[in-house]
Formats: C-alpha cells, sequence, structure tokens
C-alpha cells in the first residue's frame, strides 16, 4: 500500500512541475491508465489519493481544451472484461473528455472501436458513446468499391446496430435549437424523473414531436450540439445509410425522416437516396411498415395494451412535416393498406387531427383510396370506422372542394368494396343527393360517381326499404339539375326488378328528359330486356299491361291537377310530348309482352308482326268487361280504352307516326268492339288524313277505313262516294292522297269481310257499281305527273287486289289488268323510280294473284318478276366474266 501512495505521490509531483502543456499532457499519457486501474484497490486510502490527484487533473483539463488524452489506450482499458465497474466508470469520463479533441482523422479512425467498445455497458455509457461516434460520422471515408473491407464490422452486433439506428432516428428527428423546459411544478432532477403514473407524466417536460423524454436527453447529451453541428450529425448519418454499412431494410425509415428535414441540404441527400433505392426497396416488408407506422404514431396507448411504456420512454407521434413524407411511401405499400388498426389511426389522425393540414389530408384521403382498393373486405370494424371517418369529414370540412371531392370518391370506392356496409343506409343516399343538389360543379361530378357506385349495394332491397328507395328516387328524377336526374335514374335502373311498376314509371319520365345523357340511357334500360343473369328471382321483363296501364292513368290525372301539366295550344296533356310519346310506346311494349311477344324492337315493320298476338290477347282482355259499350264508367276501367284515349290524346295535341300506329293497330284487331269509340271522331280522323306527313295520311287513311267499313251499308256509300270526289280536289295534293289511299283500303277491307261473312253470295249490284268506279278513279293516278299520287294509288290498288277480284276488263283498251300489270312492271327497272315506288309495284303485283286466284296475266307478273331479277344477275356475269378473262385482277377483287 505505502508503494502505490508513493509512486501516486511521484504522479502528484509530476503534475506539479509540469509547466507546459506538452509535459502535463506526456505525463496524463504516461500515467492516466494505470493510476485509474488503482480505482479498484482494496485500500480505502488508495483509493482516496487517486481521487484527489484525478480532481487536480480535471481542473488541468478543462482549462486547457488543447491538451490530448491517451483515447486509444482508455478504450483498450475500458473494454477490459476483468477490470472492475468502478475503474470503467471512470475511464468513460476521460473517453468523453478526449475524443472529441483529437485530429479528426484519429476519431475517423477510433471511430468503430466506440461500437465494439459498447457491448454489454450500461445504457447509460452506451448512450455517451454514440453521442462522441455520431459527429465523426460526418468526415468517415467508405471505399467506393463494395469488395473493400468496410471501416465498420457490425454484421456480428445485432443489438450494437439495433441500438445505433435507434439513437441515429432520434437525432435525425431532433430539431435545431431545441430548448428542454423543465415543468415549474415538478422538483427538476438531472435524470428528469423516472416516473410510471400519470402524476410523474404531468411532471415531465414536453419533448419534441416524435420523440421520448429519454430521447432527447440521451441525444443533448452533456454537451448540446450547436444546429450546425446537428446538421453535420445528420448529414452523417444519411452517408453512413448510403456507405450500406447496416442492411437497407433497417434504414428506410430514417431515410424518411430525413427528407422531411427542415436543412435543404440534408432533406435532399436523405431524398437522393431514397430514390435511388426506391425500386429495390420491398414496400410490404412488415420490417419496413410496422417502423413507419410506429413512428408515425408514436407510442398510442391502446386499451389492449394498457400504460406499459414508461411515461418517459413513450414517443410523440411525429410533426405534420415527416408524416407528410411517411404517407406517400405508405401509398406504395399493400401491407400498409391491411394493417389493421394503425391504417386506421393514421386516417383519423390525418382527418381530424389537431396538426393536420390539407396537404396532410390530401395524402390521407388518397391513403383511404388505397385501403378501399387492397384491404380485405371481410374487415367489417375498419369499413365501418372509414365510413363513419369520410361521412363526417363530408359533413364537417367546408375548405379546399377538391379534398371533398376525394372524400366522395372514397366513400364510391368504399362501397363497391363492402355493400354491406351500405345496404341499410339509405339515409346516406339521400344525403349525398340533397348535396349533389347544393354543391358546385365539380363537387357534385364526384357526388355523382360516388353514387354510381354505390347504387350496387341497393340491388337485392326488399319490403319498406325498397319502398323508401322508390320515394327517393322519385323525388329526385324531377330535379332541375341534370346529374341528380342522371344518377336518379341510374338508381331507378339498377334497384328495382324490370316488372316494378312505380320505377319504369320513373324511367319513363327521364326518356322524356330534355338531355340526351339522361333520355338516352332511361330509353336503352326500357328498351332492353334484362339478361338472366341481371334478371331479378322471380320477376318478368316487363310489368303486366294493366298493371302499367292503369299506375299510369292515376298518375296522369293527378299531374293534371299540378303544374307539371303541359300545356299544348288549346290541349292540357300530363306530361311534355317527349315523355308522353315514351310512356305511350313503352305501353305498346307492355302489351306486346302480355299478349306473348318477345320483341322490344319499335321499327314499325317489327311491331307489326306481333299483331296477331296483340289481336287475340286485346279481345280476351276486351270479353272481360262487364259492359260492351265503352261509354260506360265501368268500360272506362278496361285496359285497353285507357291505353286508346291515352294514344288520342297524345295524337291530337302533337302527333307522331309510331302513336297513330299503336291507335291504328288496337283499333284493327278488334273493330267490331272498339270502332264504336270513333263514330263521332269521323272528321278528326279526316284531319289526320289531311298532315302534311305523308306516313300519318297512310295510317290515317287505314283508321279511317277500319271505322267507317264497320258503319251500316248507306253510311259506307256515302263515305266511298265523298272520298271519289275528294281525289278530284287538285286543291290540296295532300287531302287527294289520303282519299286514295282511304279508298283502296276501305273497299279492300269491304271486300275482305264479304268474302268472309258471306263467301258464296255476290256483291250487291249497287255496291259493286260503286267499287269498279272507285277502281277506275285510283287507277286515273297512275298516270298522275306526281309521284305522291302515283305511289299512293299503287298502294291502294295493291290492297284491293290482296282482297278482292279487281273490278276492271282483263285487257283491252282503257284502264284494264294488263295495262296495269304493263305499268308496274315497267317501273321497276326504270331509272327514274324512286326506291319506294319499285318497293311498292313489286308488292302490288304480288297482291294480285292473292285476291284473284284465277288472275289472268299471272305468267307475265312471275316473267317480268324473273327478269327484273335477271337485270341484277347479268351485270353479276359480266363481271365474272371480266374477272376469269384477266386473272390479274382476281388478286385486287378477291375480296
Amino acid at each position: 500500500t505505502s508503494h502505490v501512495s508513493y509512486q501516486l505521490e511521484r504522479v502528484f509531483l509530476r503534475l506539479g512541475h509540469a509547466e507546459t502543456d506538452e509535459q502535463l499532457q506526456d505525463i496524463i499519457s504516461k500515467f492516466l491508465p494505470p493510476v485509474l486501474l488503482k480505482l479498484s484497490s482494496a485500500q480505502e486510502g488508495v483509493r482516496k489519493k487517486v481521487m484527489e490527484l484525478l480532481v487536480h487533473l480535471n481542473k488541468r483539463i478543462k482549462s486547457r481544451p488543447k491538451i490530448q488524452l491517451p483515447v486509444e489506450t482508455l478504450l483498450v482499458q475500458y473494454q477490459d472484461p476483468a477490470a472492475a465497474s468502478f475503474v470503467t466508470n471512470f475511464t468513460i469520463i476521460y473517453i468523453k473528455i478526449g475524443y472529441p479533441r483529437l485530429e479528426v482523422s484519429k476519431q475517423c479512425e477510433l471511430a468503430p472501436t466506440l461500437l465494439t467498445a459498447m457491448e454489454g455497458k450500461p445504457q447509460p455509457q452506451q448512450d455517451s458513446l454514440m453521442h462522441l461516434l455520431i459527429p465523426t460520422l460526418y468526415h468517415m471515408k467508405y471505399p467506393s468499391e463494395p469488395s473493400k473491407a468496410s471501416p465498420f464490422v457490425l454484421t456480428e452486433r445485432p443489438r450494437t446496430v439495433q441500438l445505433l439506428l435507434e439513437f441515429m432516428l432520434d437525432v435525425l428527428l431532433m430539431p435545431y435549437g431545441f430548448v428542454l423546459n423543465e415543468p415549474r411544478p415538478a422538483p427538476s432532477s438531472p435524470q428528469g424523473g423516472s416516473g410510471t403514473g400519470a402524476a410523474a407524466a404531468q411532471g415531465l417536460p414536453q419533448p419534441p414531436p416524435g420523440m421520448s423524454v429519454y430521447a432527447v436527453k440521451r441525444v443533448i447529451g452533456e454537451a448540446q450540439w450547436s444546429p450546425e453541428q446537428l446538421e453535420q450529425c445528420k448529414l452523417g448519418i444519411v452517408k453512413f445509410i448510403e456507405a450500406e454499412q447496416v442492411p437497407e431494410v433497417e434504414t428506410v425509415i430514417h431515410l424518411v425522416v430525413a427528407s422531411s428535414d427542415t436543412r435543404h441540404s440534408v432533406a435532399t441527400a436523405a431524398d437522393l437516396e431514397l430514390k435511388s433505392k426506391q425500386s429495390i426497396i420491398d414496400w410490404n416488408n412488415p420490417l419496413i411498415i410496422n417502423k413507419m407506422y410506429k413512428v408515425y404514431l408514436g407510442d398510442i396507448p391502446l386499451k389492449t395494451k394498457g400504460a406499459t411504456v414508461k411515461q418517459e420512454l413513450k414517443h410523440e407521434p411525429v410533426s405534420t412535416r415527416v408524416k407528410m413524407k411517411i404517407l406517400p411511401h405508405l401509398l406504395r405499400s399493400r401491407l400498409a393498406a391491411e394493417c389493421f388498426p394503425a391504417n386506421i389511426q393514421v386516417v383519423y389522425d390525418g382527418l381530424f387531427g389537431a396538426n393536420t393540414n390539407n396537404k396532410l389530408l390530401s395524402l390521407t384521403l388518397q391513403f383511404v383510396h388505397h385501403i378501399c382498393m387492397v384491404c380485405p373486405d371481410s374487415n367489417k370494424p375498419l369499413g365501418l370506422m372509414l365510413l363513419n371517418g369520410l361521412t363526417k369529414l363530408i359533413n364537417e370540412y367546408k375548405e379546399d372542394p377538391k379534398l371533398l371531392c376525394m372524400a366522395y370518391s372514397a366513400v364510391g370506392k368504399l362501397s363497391s368494396r363492402m355493400p354491406q356496409l351500405f345496404t341499410k343506409d339509405i339515409a346516406l343516399v339521400q344525403q349525398f343527393f340533397e348535396s349533389m343538389c347544393k354543391e358546385d360543379a365539380d363537387v357534385r361530378l364526384a357526388i355523382q360517381e360516388a353514387l354510381s357506385m354505390m347504387v350496387g349495394a341497393y340491388v337485392h332491397l326488399q319490403g319498406a326499404l325498397l319502398n323508401l328507395m322508390e320515394a327517393l328516387v322519385a323525388a329526385y328524377i324531377t330535379k332541375p339539375e341534370v346529374q341528380v336526374r342522371q344518377i336518379a335514374m341510374k338508381f331507378a335502373i339498377t334497384v328495382f326488378a324490370p316488372d316494378h311498376v312505380a320505377s319504369r314509371y320513373l324511367l319513363l319520365l327521364a326518356a322524356g328528359d330534355p338531355r340526351e345523357e339522361v333520355s338516352g340511357e332511361a330509353r336503352r334500360a326500357l328498351r332492353s330486356l334484362p339478361s338472366t343473369k341481371t334478371e331479378k328471382e322471380g320477376s318478368r321483363p316487363m310489368p303486366s299491361f294493366p298493371e302499367m296501364v292503369s299506375y299510369i292513368q292515376e298518375k296522369a290525372a293527378q299531374r293534371l291537377k299540378t303544374p307539371a301539366k303541359y300545356i299544348v295550344g288549346t290541349y292540357t296533356l300530363p306530361f311534355n310530348p317527349a315523355t308522353f310519346g315514351e310512356i305511350v310506346l313503352y305501353l305498346r311494349m307492355c302489351l306486346a309482352y302480355s299478349a306473348g311477344a318477345t320483341s322490344t324492337s319499335q321499327s314499325l315493320m317489327d311491331m307489326q308482326d306481333d299483331a296477331p298476338l296483340i289481336g287475340r290477347y286485346v279481345q280476351s282482355l276486351l270479353s272481360n268487361e262487364a259492359s260492351p259499350s265503352s261509354a260506360t264508367k265501368g268500360g272506362e276501367a278496361n285496359p285497353v280504352h285507357i291505353y286508346m284515349a291515352l294514344l288520342q290524346q297524345l295524337l291530337s295535341a302533337v302527333g307522331g307516326i309510331p302513336v297513330m300506329y299503336c291507335l291504328l293497330e288496337v283499333v284493327s284487331v278488334c273493330p267490331e268492339k272498339l270502332t264504336p269509340n270513333f263514330v263521332d271522331k269521323i272528321d278528326w280522323i279526316k284531319g289526320l288524313m289531311n298532315t302534311n306527313k305523308e306516313d300519318m295520311r297512310e295510317l290515317a287513311a287505314q283508321l279511317y277505313a277500319v271505322v267507317v267499313s264497320t258503319m251500316s251499308g248507306n253510311e259506307l256509300r256515302t263515305a266511298v262516294q265523298n272520298l271519289i270526289k275528294t281525289t278530284k280536289d287538285t286543291h290540296s295534293p295532300e287531302t287527294q292522297h289520303g282519299a286514295i289511299l282511304a279508298l283502296g283500303y276501305m273497299v279492300g277491307r269491304y271486300m275482305n269481310k264479304r268474302r268472309s261473312l258471306m263467301p258464296t253470295e255476290p256483291t250487291p249490284k249497287e255496291n259493286e257499281e260503286l267499287i269498279a268506279i272507285a277502281t277506275k278513279a285510283i287507277g286515273s293516278f297512275l298516270d298522275s305527273e306526281s309521284p305522291l299520287l302515283t305511289v299512293a294509288a299503287v298502294t291502294a290498288l295493291g290492297e284491293i287486289g290482296r282482297n278482292s277480284v279487281l273490278l276492271i276488263p282483263a285487257d283491252g283498251n282503257g284502264f284494264t289488268k294488263l295495262s296495269l300489270v304493263d305499268n308496274l312492271l315497267a317501273r321497276i327497272p326504270s331509272g327514274k323510280e324512286t326506291g319506294k315506288m319499285k318497293e311498292r309495284a313489286i308488292q302490288t303485283l304480288g297482291f294480285l294473284p292473292v285476291g284473284d286466284g284465277e288472275f289472268p296475266h299471272q305468267k307475265k307478273i312471275l316473267q317480268g318478276l324473273m327478269d327484273s331479277v335477271e337485270v341484277i344477275h347479268t351485270l353479276n356475269s359480266t363481271f365474272n366474266s371480266l374477272i376469269n378473262h384477266y386473272p390479274k385482277w382476281s388478286k385486287l377483287t378477291n375480296k
């Protein structure tokens, strides 16, 4: 003991005699490590002497910052496993003083040793060593080629790597110039307290975002870095990561945090590094994603976890600035969208957090879209929370319309993903419809898209919910905003079965919409029969005719009492003409469907094919009437009469060839029961025969013929005589045209009726004479200069010829059967005639032998028609011979 004391005294003397810094430095280099070892002496006197010596030494060192300490030796001694903890505890004090005094090159050389020295040491000492290491990283040189040895060898030290990465992250999160203010109520202590209860929490200072109280204290250390030093430290960390000293999967979060730094140099360096690694990083790696969530949210006390994290160690959520850097990376990750409940915590923080802003809101909404696209559709709690969050935002947010659009759009996507969340919530649909009426155009479009996606969630509605939806669609399908009408129509099409009467009525209102985007889609929906895939269980492709007709009548009666009525001249209609036109044509489709037809075509040619079926069905409906008279009140309720009344109402006010056809069709198929309705409307029909539309005159002439041909003999004769007179009215070609056609149709119907009722009895003489006069009168127009009247004459003669023998001579002078055949055959190859004329001429030639089995010129007709075919055939054969004659042409013409 006395020997050791003597040695220590000598060191004391030498220290006292050291006059220059160099001398002092020499003594310290030589004696400091062995002196520290004497702290482990069992003798209290020795330990006391060492302490005196160290106190004196400390004073001398502190006042001379240039003096170097034997850091390398101290580091070896510090790492000696046999060293007592009392020795190591003092050794590190001198390492902490000496290391920053070293030349930068020497610091870089010893930097790896600081890391190896950390193994197994108490945490405060590890923190001190990392605090020394971090500023050095800025100056480190790394090999440019990965094959060359790296200064740090960390693969064997996973725990050290984790400690270092945690510390680095805290350094990167540390704000420049941050001051840790100890709160007043708590007694301030150098360790900052380590209580776990809420009371202790009150006594702790507030750490910056993303950090805990403990993290801030260790980054500040014993001597806080200036903002410039901190910037260099952060740059050094980025360089360390760039040099791939640790696996990149561990450092992604560091680069993301650094890229949000308030200093340009740090943010740019980190950003560049992130971009270069973008394609290599696996954004679905749980290690990366969990770390991002942890940093983003901090240590949120979840109900399940309880308060397990000590208050001092509890990390705050990061700042908005960092969140805005993390979110774009979460958007790249499928895994991030599936991490529940972290994903919903991020969403609620971004939508409603105290420090959110429009940029973060926008990113959060993008993240919501990402979750809606990716998350499993079985996670009901997630879906419900997303829906609640989005609707809350929609109800409360008033600033940027673009963000509102994103929120609505997200609701749409969520409904496609999890329709079950929406099915019973019709109030939400109503809210969106109402918002569409109020919001400006951009937002309206977004709501429209959202509602379009939501439709699918309501396809299986039943009972009261379906009735609610019907009322909702009815309320919005007539709104002034076109998008509102459009989407209401889409609900009408999709949610209801194709035989649902009320929704078909709403679609008919839409089909008469002034805007093509509404009316076009509604018409397509009404006219296309549902496929078996889309058809609802137990539903029919269309409503039954009686149901649809009575519903329309009820609605028409209601509308005539409201401002919805429509006035055309002296007529008041329940619907605007476009809608009314759609309604009657749809009723005709329902009539054909109920009669057993399957076509939904609205071309007159196709519609005529259904006439026989419709005839039988209409007769069955009429046979159910209590009274045969349609004038009685009971008769009014018959669907056929309601249908006819609607057709006449529209025809009178607006006209329309398809409407006229529908009326003619229904009267023609059951004339005995239905023509009495028209006895007092003969003048009205005659008016239609004089309109300026050729097709309308033709249909009206047929209707006139149907009505008049059911009258008694005298009335019929008078009507024919009047028509013969009218054909000579040269002032009005339209009137002549209608009269010629009406004559043809009337004579044809009269002869057909006689033949079917009294096949063996001859026609009364006076009638026969009248018919012959009528036939000649019609025939006189075959030479007319007006093509309109010539076509009418050809059509009328065909109609008579179809139903009976023509009462004109077979041949000879004047108008004969032969002259008629020649006239018609000459028209077919003529270049002067219209297509319609040729078509009617061929048709009439074909009809002549139908009503007259013994027609004398059948062979001529047949030959003439064959020759007409020959014209076309000759052209073909000429062309073929040319091709065969010049083989090289065939290559050009083989198509």
